[in-house]
C-alpha cells in the first residue's frame, strides 16, 4: 500500500525537537551554517509529479537545486545524473562543516563534486539541526537505515528514501536510478546511463576473456581483520559486475564445507576452499579522513598469517586486496560500476602474460 506525502499536523516530539534546534541556533550563531552559494531556492512551479520509494508517494515540483544526500550510494547516482549535492552525509568521519576539500574527503566520488556540501554527519543517524538550518528542497536516502526517522525527514522536506535490491535480490543501481532520476527531473540522463551500461560490460567481457579463460572462478570475502572468521561477499558490487563479464563467483553455498550455506568460514578451514582468484574487500567502520584505507593492512595480516601465507592463490599473486568502500557495498552506482571496470583490466590482465 503506498502513501501520499501530504503535510500533517506535527507530532509532540517534533515540535520539541524545532523547539531544541531554535534553542540552539540562537546560542551558536557564530558557529551556524552558511549554505553554498552556487544554488538557489527551487522555484515555484506547476511542475509537479509523484514519485514512487520505498515509504511510499511523495510529490516533487520543478527540478530541485539544494539536494540532500544521505549516503555514499545515493551521492553516487546524483552526480551520474549531473546533479551536484548541496549538503551531504557520509560513512566515516568528517570533522569541517563543509565538504570543503570534497576529492579529500569524500571517497572516489569527490573528485566529481565541485560544490562545498554542507556536512551533515553520519548517514545513519544525520544530524537533524543542521539538515533543517540548510533548507533544502529535497532529501534523498537509502530505506534500510533512514526508515525510521523518516517522520521527522519528512517534515524538514519532501524525503524520498530507494532501495537498489532487484527481483533477484541482487544490488544494482539500474533499480534505484529511475526514481531518483524522475525526483530530480533528470529522466533523459537515466535512460542515457541504462543505455551505456550494457555496452560497457560488453567492452569488458571482450577485454577479460582471456582471464575468464584461464581462471573462471573468484571468491569475493570480507575477512573480520584475520580474528577468526571470513565472510562470503557473494553480493557486493564486485561480485556482480564479475558474474556479469563471466566470471564463476565462488559461493558458500556451494561449499562442501559449509553445508548450511550463508555463514562465516573460520581462517583455519578457508585455505581448503577450491578458487581461481581471490577479492579480499577489507574495510573499517571507524574510516577517518586522516587515515589510510584499511586494504594495506590486511595484506600484511595475510602475509603474516601461518596459513594464509602458504595458499597457493597468495603465493601465486592471485589474492587481491581492495577497499570495501568502493569494490564491496558501500557506494553503489553508475559511477563506482565505471571505476571498478576501468581497474578490473588493469589488475587481472597481467595473469594472463605470466601464463604464457
Amino acid at each position: 500500500m503506498t502513501m501520499v506525502f501530504r503535510p500533517m499536523r506535527p507530532p509532540f516530539r517534533f515540535l520539541l525537537l524545532l523547539l531544541f534546534v531554535a534553542l540552539i541556533s540562537i546560542a551558536c550563531q557564530s558557529a551556524s551554517v552558511e549554505p553554498p552559494t552556487a544554488t538557489e531556492p527551487m522555484p515555484v512551479t506547476t511542475d509537479c509529479r509523484m514519485i514512487e520509494h520505498k515509504m511510499g508517494e511523495t510529490e516533487i515540483c520543478g527540478q530541485p537545486q539544494r539536494v540532500a544526500v544521505l549516503s555514499p550510494p545515493v551521492l553516487d547516482h546524483v552526480l551520474s545524473l549531473g546533479v551536484q549535492p548541496f549538503a551531504y552525509a557520509q560513512m566515516g568521519i568528517v570533522s569541517s562543516q563543509t565538504f570543503d576539500q570534497p576529492e579529500e574527503q569524500i571517497p572516489y566520488l569527490g573528485s566529481y563534486v565541485t560544490t562545498q556540501p554542507i556536512n551533515l554527519g553520519s548517514r545513519r543517524s544525520p544530524s537533524l539541526e543542521r539538515l533543517a538550518q540548510s533548507q533544502p528542497d529535497i532529501i534523498l536516502g537509502e530505506d534500510w537505515f533512514l526508515e525510521d526517522q523518516y517522520d521527522f525527514l519528512s517534515q524538514i522536506a519532501p524525503t524520498l528514501l530507494f532501495s537498489d535490491i532487484g527481483p533477484n535480490d541482487h544490488q544494482h543501481w539500474r533499480y534505484s536510478i529511475n526514481g531518483i532520476a524522475k525526483a530530480l527531473d533528470r529522466e533523459e540522463q537515466a535512460k542515457d546511463l541504462l543505455a551505456r551500461y550494457p555496452e560497457q560490460i560488453a567492452v569488458a567481457r571482450e577485454k577479460l576473456a582471456p582471464v575468464v579463460a584461464a581462471h573462471p572462478r573468484v571468491l569475493v570475502i570480507a575477512p573480520d581483520d584475520l580474528a577468526g572468521t571470513i565472510f562470503f561477499l557473494e553480493d557486493s558490487t564486485a561480485s556482480n559486475l564479475l558474474r556479469e563479464i563471466g566470471f564463476e563467483i565462488v559461493t558458500s553455498e556451494a561449499s562442501s564445507l559449509l553445508p548450511d550455506g550463508n555463514s562465516p568460514i573460520s581462517v583455519e578451514i578457508f585455505p581448503q576452499i577450491e578458487t581461481d582468484l581471490i577479492f579480499v574487500m577489507a574495510w573499517s567502520e571507524s574510516w577517518s579522513e586522516n587515515e589510510p584505507y584499511p586494504q594495506d593492512k590486511i595484506q600484511q595480516q595475510w602475509g603474516n598469517h601461518p596459513l594464509l601465507s602458504q595458499m597457493q592463490a597468495f603465493k601465486d599473486g592471485h589474492v587481491f586486496f581492495l577497499d570495501y568502500f568502493l569494490w564491496a557495498s558501500n557506494t553503489r552506482g553508475p559511477i563506482t560500476y565505471q571505476l571498478i571496470l576501468e581497474e578490473l583490466p588493469k589488475m587481472l590482465l597481467p595473469l594472463v602474460d605470466e601464463d604464457e
